[in-house]
């Protein structure tokens, strides 16, 4: 059997402090990416991430200038 959390090591460091924060583990996390790729709504949530992840960054150059 796969270590899941081995899995982890490739996840931003903000978004496993919110999981570990959480009551959800990773296999959790990645329970409900299946979920999302078997429904047809992965792409759209994972577009959405990276939105919100440009928009992040976006607003830390802003304060920068």
């Amino acid at each position: 059997m796969a270590k899941i959390n081995n899995t982890s090591s490739y996840m931003d460091e903000t978004k496993k402090t919110i999981i570990k924060e959480s009551n959800y583990t990773y296999r959790d996390a990645l329970e409900v990416s299946a979920y999302l790729i078997e429904t047809g709504n992965f792409e759209r949530f994972y577009k959405q991430m990276q939105i919100h992840d440009l928009q992040k960054e976006l607003d830390e150059m802003d304060k920068e200038e």
